[in-house]
Order: structure tokens, then C-alpha cells, then sequence
């Protein structure tokens, strides 16, 4: 079964948001090159079917090496051609009652020019389960995305499509936990437009049109930044360190989630897999981040 889904596009008269906007310098920072991750707990709300209900969300940013054939983490990051991608792993358990989601969303952004290279999702929310993944060239100016799905909804078992960027360079919505600190925080405060198309993390194929979206951003009390993104959906606000790695501290989404920052670690979390070495890392102070 194939399915062939026209999903799309233009936001045209907006500023480019390949064009500067959103730094890259913070893709490529030092901060990503000690072999470590950033494991980020979030504690607070998610929406679901109109309620707010208690969840935990972990990001987790690391450098990886991707393969010189194809998109994907290489065995051996010495291999001749492996090139360097910074990841971010969105990690969702939310319980429902006697329901239960759990998912993961992963963005893959070339670390030199902070270009968004790939996207995938697992989602299982007890009655199916779903995956995605969208790729593109790593070269600018080829910006057609393939994007794969398989679902267990009716109508959309399986499909596959090709999506054409927005002109200049459009954002996911669920990049924005990184885009927001990348931005000039140099400055006391600014504002642009951008095109960005919703959140993919959903059990549904989805659609991927680009909207026009503004964000801002200006200096608020405790050291931090406050950024204001506005969009067709509603308002996510965004509470940012002023100093850099520049985390974030809180995130209100436009339909009523509230994020808060619990523990902030910089560890190898992958050879952390012991019963015990949750607590034990959580409790280590050499691996917390101020």
C-alpha cells in the first residue's frame, strides 16, 4: 500500500531562516566536543485529549558521526567520510489514565551551518504504534525532504512523499528547543519571522505546511532570557540561561504544557545502563550542570 501525501510549503515574504537568524556558531560549539552528552530532565504537564496530565521529558543533545552512505549513526567514528551531525532526543512518557504515551523525536542539524538533515519518530500510545522519518541532502539549495510513515490509522497504513522546503529554509516546530538557544543573545533583545511547520510528534501521517511564525526575545530577571514564539497554533514561551550553554530552564507551550528543568547533567548517559546509575548520576555533583 502506497500512499502518496501532498504536504507542503511556501511562506514566502518572510526572512530567510537559513539566512542568519538562528546562529550556528551554537551548533558548533566547544561545549559538543568533549565526547559527552547533555541529559536534560523536564518535569511538568503535557496536553493530551484536552487534560494536562504529569510527565517526564529528557532531551538529550550529542556530536555523533553519521555513515558516508547513509543517515545513520557510524560503529566506527574514525571510518574514512563520516561526518558530524549534532542530535537532540526528545524522549516523552506521559500517562493517560490508564493509557500511557511514549515516544521519541530525534533532529539530526549539521553542526557547521545548523542545517536540519534529518527528523524521526517512534510513538506508542497503547493502541499502535507509528514511525516517521524525513531526510534531505546535506548540501543547501537541495532542499526536497523524503519523508516516510507508517501508522495505524486507517487511510494512512504507509505512505511516502516528497516535501519541498519553504523558500529560504523553513523550522519544525520541535527543532525549537534548540533554535531558541542559538539565538543572538548577545544582543538585549530582538525579532524575526520565519516560516514553521507543527510538531511531528503525533501517531498521525501528519501535515507538514509551513506557516508564517515570529520569534523575540528579550532580557528577563534571574540571569535569563525570555523568548516569545508566536504561531499559527498559539504562543510557546521560553525561559533561557543568559550565559552560554544557554538552557532551557522553563518551556509553556501554546496548548497549556509547562516544562520545568529538574537536572541538568553532562555525562556519557550510554554507558550508564547499571540498576542504580540513574540515582547514583543525579546525585553526582562533578556531573551537573550549573
Amino acid at each position: 500500500m502506497k500512499i502518496l501525501v501532498t504536504l507542503l510549503v511556501g511562506a514566502a515574504g518572510l526572512v530567510p531562516a537559513a539566512a542568519g537568524q538562528f546562529t550556528s556558531a551554537w551548533f558548533n560549539d566547544a561545549w559538543w566536543f568533549d565526547g559527552k552528552a547533555e541529559f536534560l530532565i523536564y518535569e511538568g504537564t503535557q496536553a493530551r485529549y484536552g487534560f494536562q496530565h504529569p510527565a517526564e521529558v529528557i532531551h538529550i543533545l550529542v556530536r555523533e558521526n553519521f555513515t558516508p552512505e547513509q543517515p545513520v549513526k557510524a560503529d566506527d567514528w574514525n571510518r574514512p567520510g563520516t561526518s558530524p551531525v549534532l542530535k537532540l532526543n526528545q524522549i516523552l512518557r506521559v500517562p493517560t489514565g490508564l493509557y500511557v504515551y511514549q515516544q521519541m523525536h530525534s533532529s539530526f542539524w549539521t553542526p557547521e551551518n545548523a542545517r536540519l538533515v534529518k527528523w524521526s519518530l517512534t510513538s506508542n500510545d497503547s493502541c499502535g504504534n507509528t514511525s516517521k522519518v524525513a531526510t534531505r541532502p546535506r548540501e543547501a539549495g537541495q532542499d526536497a525532504w523524503s519523508y516516510g510513515f507508517e501508522t495505524y490509522w486507517e487511510g494512512q497504513m504507509r505512505g511516502t512523499a516528497e516535501v519541498k522546503d519553504a523558500a529560504g529554509g523553513g523550522i519544525f516546530y520541535d527543532e525549537l528547543p534548540a533554535r531558541v538557544r542559538s539565538l543572538d543573545f548577545g544582543k538585549e533583545g530582538g525579532a524575526f519571522e520565519f516560516p514553521l511547520a507543527p510538531t511531528t510528534i503525533t501517531s498521525k501521517r501528519g501535515n507538514l505546511e509551513f506557516k508564517p511564525a515570529r520569534i523575540s526575545w528579550k532580557r528577563g530577571g534571574e540571569g535569563r532570557f525570555e523568548v516569545e514564539v508566536k504561531h499559527a497554533q498559539g504562543t510557546d514561551r521560553f525561559s533561557v540561561d543568559a550565559k552560554p550553554p544557554h538552557l532551557v530552564r522553563e518551556w509553556r507551550a501554546w496548548e497549556g504544557s509547562v516544562l520545568t528543568l529538574r537536572h541538568a547533567l553532562k555525562c556519557a548517559y550510554w554507558e550508564l545502563h547499571n540498576p542504580g546509575d540513574r540515582e547514583r548520576a543525579l546525585a553526582d555533583p562533578k556531573l551537573r550542570i550549573p
